[in-house]
């Protein structure tokens, strides 16, 4: 669709982790190969900024990057679904604030570590969360294609998004545990600050325009949790939208490309060269 409308799109491809990279950490995510990512896409297109489109995870990882390194590479900074105050998202959010509580009642031993194996989430149990949180999506969704076989782009589209689905990446357990903890039972990027590997990431120094998106009916990462970001960052043009859609909906569904990503496209084409 961006490419549709005249942007040069790089798309970056994180791999496919199995438990033996349980390792890798957002240290390695936001400090290595963002990095590299940006570097290169900056070296091969001959511009001097860029703008980085996140969803979900590539929200949080774009922030992270743009708050760990601050500099005037990156122009625009787009989320969708990204979550920012963990303790905002409805149920699992109330549980976090039990676990928060739980954890600061308990001393933990100075130097206490956990095999970042333990927190390895395979990509099937992952898709079957995604899953559960609209069970009825699925059965819909099978209606709707029966009902448009002839048109060619919308059997393209739910093949793609039916194999994003079922085939999901593994979640390297070192970048769980700190989503787990520092993230999610501590609630630090909802002040805005949070070590990421040598590096202190500060959301309150980023300066790019940044537009965030949360779906109206999205019951993984609520609206309050997506808009805190707009109490961080300083730049002085930023915006917050609500569109239609759950949490994948927003970023794949039927309504996404009149919404999410017609804005999307608008936003940046007035805030780039």
């Amino acid at each position: 669709f961006l490419n549709a409308r005249g942007f040069q799109v790089y798309l970056v491809n994180w791999g496919a982790p199995d438990r033996d990279d349980a390792h890798l950490s957002l240290d390695v995510y936001v400090n290595r190969w963002m990095q590299a990512a940006v570097d290169h896409t900056l070296q091969h297109s001959g511009q001097p900024q860029l703008s980085l489109v996140g969803y979900c995870m590539g929200g949080l990882i774009a922030l992270l990057h743009a708050g760990t390194h601050v500099d005037d590479q990156i122009r625009n900074i787009v989320t969708i679904a990204s979550p920012i105050d963990f303790h905002a998202s409805g149920g699992y959010g109330k549980v976090l604030q039990w676990a928060n509580r739980g954890m600061r009642a308990i001393p933990v031993p100075k130097g206490f570590q956990v095999d970042p194996e333990r927190f390895h989430v395979p990509g099937d149990i992952l898709s079957v969360l995604f899953k559960l949180t609209n069970p009825f999506a699925g059965v819909v969704s099978y209606f709707d294609l029966v009902r448009n076989l002839s048109d060619r782009d919308y059997v393209k589209a739910h093949l793609t998004t039916r194999e994003w689905f079922n085939n999901m990446p593994d979640y390297p357990g070192a970048t769980v545990q700190q989503l787990v903890f520092d993230f999610g039972v501590f609630n630090k990027l909802a002040g805005g600050r949070v070590r990421i590997g040598g590096e202190q990431c500060d959301l309150t120094r980023i300066r790019s325009n940044v537009l965030a998106f949360a779906g109206e009916s999205d019951r993984i990462v609520s609206i309050n949790a997506a808009r805190r970001i707009m109490d961080l960052v300083a730049s002085p043009d930023r915006t917050f939208m609500v569109v239609p859609g759950g949490h994948a909906g927003v970023f794949a569904g039927g309504k996404a490309q009149q919404h999410t990503w017609a804005l999307t496209a608008d936003w940046l084409a007035q805030r780039s060269d």
